[in-house]
Order: C-alpha cells, then sequence, then structure tokens
C-alpha cells in the first residue's frame, strides 16, 4: 500500500513538473520578474513617441523630460544631449528652442549639471554655457536607417510582428530617408538594399521576408555586415542601425568591443530591440557605446510604440551641445527644464564613462594616464593628485578589476639605474592608490626602464613625456 501511494505522488510529481509549455516569443518576456530589468531599458509606463504637438497646447504637469541619448565621441571637446519632452499621451511638444521657438520671452532649457565620479570624492560642476536646439518635422535632413532581424530559430514566435512594424515603418517614412532591411541567423541576408522608394522597398521586403530562416545565430557578424553597407552612404547624414534579437548570439567570432569600435568608427548608431529571454548585456553595450539605445519589448503592441518611438524619436529632438568638464571616468548629466504653468522643474539625467576600462576590457588590455615625473625622481606631483583620484573612483565603481602600475625613464642614465628608477615610480603610484582605499591585492607594480618610450627621447619634452606609469588590466 505504501509502495503504491508512493508512485502515484511521484506521477504527481513528474506530471505537474512537466505539464507546463515551454513559453515562447513575448510569452517569455512577461514571465521574466523585474528584477532581471536593465537599467539603461526605456519604461516610463510604456509611453512611446506618436506625435507631436506645440507646448502651450499640452497640460505642463503632464509633461516628461528625458535624455533620449547622447553622443560623446567628441570628448573632450562636445557632448551632444539628444532630449526629449513629451506628455502621457505620447505627444511630442515643440516650440520651445530654435529655429522653431514662439514665444522668445520662455527660457525652457534653464541650468545643466555634471556630477563627476561615481562613488570616491564625488563633485558637481555646473555647464554655464550651453546650446539647444531643436530638430523638428521642417528639417530635411535624410537618415540612412538600416534595420536587421534575427531569424534564428528563438525568434520565430515574433517575426509576424517585427515584419508588421517594419512594414508600418516603410509607410511613415520620410520621403528622402533610406531604408535598407536585412536579417541573419549563422548566415547575412542582405533583403532589401538602401532606398528611399516606399513602393519598392514594401514590394521587396514582403516578397522576401519569409527567406532564409535558420537555427543559429551570428548577430555580431551581423552588425559588422550592416555597419559596412552604411559606412557606403555619405557622412554628412546620419547613419542608424536598429537590431531586433534576443541577443542571443553562438556563432560569431569576433567579439562585442571590437564590434563597439568599428560602429564608432563609421559613426553608426545602433538601436537595439530585446525579446524574450533575451541575452541583454552585450545589447545594452551597443547601444550605449554607440550613441543609441536599448529597448526590451514585452508585448506585441510595445514592439509596434517602440518602433514609431525609434523613428520619431530621430526626427524630433531638442539636441543640448556643451562642452563638458574634463574627467576621466564616470560623468552624471543633470539637464534642468522650466515650464510655465508647471508645479515644479524637470531634470533629465544621464550618464557616460570617459575611462578607458570598458565593460569588454580584458587581460592584458592597458591604458595610459599622464602621472608624470620630473627627472631622477619618483615623487607623484601635485598636479598628478586629481588623476590619481579618477582612478580610484573607477576602480571602486568596478571592484573586480585589478591593475599592474607599470613605471618608465627616460633614455637618460644607465639600464641598472633606470629599472631601479621605474621601479620606484610604478610602486609609488601603487602605493598612493592604496592610501586612497583600493585593497593591495588588487595592485601590483613593475618597471621597464627605458625600454619602452612612448616618443622619441631626442628632444627634453620627449624625455618627459617617457618619464611615466601605465596602467595594464591583470583581472576583471
Amino acid at each position: 500500500m505504501k509502495k503504491n501511494l508512493l508512485l502515484i505522488l511521484l506521477g504527481l510529481i513528474i506530471v505537474s513538473c512537466g505539464s507546463r509549455e515551454k513559453p515562447k516569443g513575448f510569452e517569455m518576456q512577461q514571465d521574466i520578474d523585474d528584477d532581471f530589468a536593465v537599467a539603461d531599458s526605456v519604461d516610463y509606463d510604456n509611453i512611446y513617441i506618436s506625435d507631436s504637438k506645440p507646448i502651450d497646447s499640452l497640460d505642463p504637469n503632464k509633461l516628461i523630460y528625458d535624455i533620449f541619448r547622447l553622443e560623446i565621441d567628441d570628448y573632450p571637446k562636445e557632448i551632444r544631449l539628444f532630449t526629449r519632452v513629451y506628455d502621457s499621451l505620447g505627444n511630442f511638444a515643440t516650440q520651445m528652442a530654435n529655429p522653431y521657438k514662439q514665444n522668445p520671452d520662455i527660457t525652457y532649457f534653464t541650468k545643466l549639471d555634471e556630477e563627476l565620479g561615481k562613488l570616491y570624492k564625488k563633485r558637481m560642476v555646473n555647464v554655464p554655457e550651453f546650446t539647444v536646439r531643436e530638430y523638428g518635422k521642417g528639417d530635411s535632413i535624410p537618415y540612412n536607417l538600416m534595420l536587421t532581424i534575427d531569424y534564428s530559430g528563438s525568434m520565430e514566435p515574433v517575426l509576424d510582428i517585427i515584419h508588421m512594424g517594419t512594414n508600418m515603418l516603410i509607410d511613415e517614412k520620410y520621403s528622402y530617408d533610406n531604408i535598407g532591411i536585412s536579417s541573419f541567423n549563422n548566415k547575412f541576408d542582405l533583403k532589401v538594399p538602401l532606398d528611399n522608394d516606399t513602393n519598392r522597398l514594401r514590394q521587396l521586403f514582403n516578397a522576401k521576408k519569409d527567406q532564409n530562416k535558420g537555427l543559429f545565430s551570428a548577430m555580431r557578424n551581423a552588425v559588422v555586415e550592416n555597419i559596412k553597407l552604411l559606412s557606403h552612404t555619405s557622412k554628412d547624414d546620419p547613419r542608424v542601425l536598429v537590431l531586433f534579437t534576443d541577443g542571443d548570439d553562438n556563432y560569431s567570432k569576433i567579439d562585442i568591443g571590437k564590434v563597439i569600435e568599428y560602429a564608432k568608427k563609421e559613426n553608426v548608431h545602433i538601436f537595439t530591440v530585446a525579446f524574450g529571454y533575451s541575452q541583454d548585456q552585450e545589447l545594452v553595450y551597443l547601444a550605449r557605446y554607440t550613441g543609441g539605445r536599448f529597448y526590451r519589448a514585452k508585448s506585441k503592441q510595445e514592439l509596434l510604440g517602440i518602433i514609431r518611438d525609434i523613428y520619431n524619436s530621430l526626427r524630433q529632438y531638442y539636441l543640448i551641445s556643451y562642452k563638458p568638464p574634463n574627467y576621466w571616468g564616470y560623468h552624471t548629466v543633470f539637464s534642468e527644464l522650466t515650464i510655465p504653468g508647471r508645479d515644479s522643474n524637470m531634470v533629465a539625467i544621464d550618464h557616460y564613462d570617459t575611462s578607458d576600462l570598458f565593460p569588454w576590457s580584458d587581460f592584458g588590455d592597458l591604458f595610459k594616464r599622464p602621472i608624470l615625473f620630473e627627472y631622477n625622481k619618483a615623487d607623484i606631483l601635485v598636479q598628478s593628485q586629481p588623476i590619481l583620484d579618477e582612478i580610484v573612483d573607477v576602480m571602486m565603481s568596478k571592484p573586480t578589476i585589478r591593475l599592474e602600475v607599470q613605471g618608465h625613464t627616460d633614455n637618460i642614465g644607465g639600464e641598472e639605474f633606470n629599472q631601479e628608477l621605474s621601479e620606484r615610480r610604478a610602486k609609488a603610484v601603487m602605493d598612493a592608490l592604496i592610501s586612497k582605499g583600493i585593497e593591495e591585492r588588487r595592485l601590483r607594480y613593475r618597471g621597464f626602464g627605458y625600454s619602452q618610450p612612448e616618443v622619441s627621447n631626442d628632444t627634453e619634452q620627449g624625455r618627459a613625456q617617457n618619464r611615466r606609469t601605465m596602467f595594464k588590466v591583470t583581472a576583471k
């Protein structure tokens, strides 16, 4: 009897464990707990830009202000913030800045600040001068926009709605914008070359949209192929890649860092749209470090809203340009907006990182910080202290990274003399980092004498530049 009861209970357990179908497509995303949310994802209660209205016609207390994306390619010369003002119905607020501003007596964009550092000796710096320019439907800048769709097996349940959204974008695009469409599994497939003819785009895409589906995914390879296509377009026109994928890559050989560097070199901004149990981290990196934006689609309706949001936000935005404070590391941007009749000011917040320690930095990667020394000395100069503070903040913000401090000299003096001097310089920098709170176990030092000059030692200026330390990542 006991044996029979045990068998019945075991059978119930097996049935209960195996009865639930594996969720697919958007069903998968709906099962994901909020603990998996990525900081850079779009939320705002799923409000997406769908139309535009003059600022005077909108309820000031229902407005939202955000930094849609930012570009840091010209740091430290310039930072560009692409900001949006919109209401809870998705209406973009127009006529708030030149050349479309209607009321010259109102200043909407009132203040800009940056907080430098993330954990160590943070400080707030006001940016006294910045410019704001409104871009809208009256600006006839042609965009070159590639859409690339993951055709691997895991994306099959959501392809129909992506196809619907693609056709919607083709129908709604501006007449002078070029759109191209590609797909990928383990191979890249250019379905529609860049073109601005709406009818031709629609016909070609719908004729080929069901071709070349597969099991594997070479996402990074596909991104590279799309960048190559965009690289042949005019450098004066914006280049944008929109990537629809679950983030899984089981075929590419190229690493994500090289893909990002290639995109930056060709000035391609990547917008990533994730689905299901997506592998988000690389998608976040692709968007964040190329001046794009990361989205996660949780429903079919939301995906259509995201596609509209991307296109409308590329077309309508407020561009804030300014010269940033010089700081190697983490910058938090605070842009303040003042709306007459609103109960309080609004502040849009975003961040960027100007350090050389990227999330994909690997063992052995080197980065330079200009900690220089006087001739025949290993004393750290006063002007080097802020640089050390920046390194401390980055190491505290990335607690798994370990560094080797490498000391170097000029070529004056013998080999043994310079070897010992380079070691003293490296140790002095390491000791300074330890004194500021970095654990000794995360650091080591090494001297190279005059064996690795940065520049020629033929001039005093060159020799001064060679009296330096550098850093190598030994763990991450």
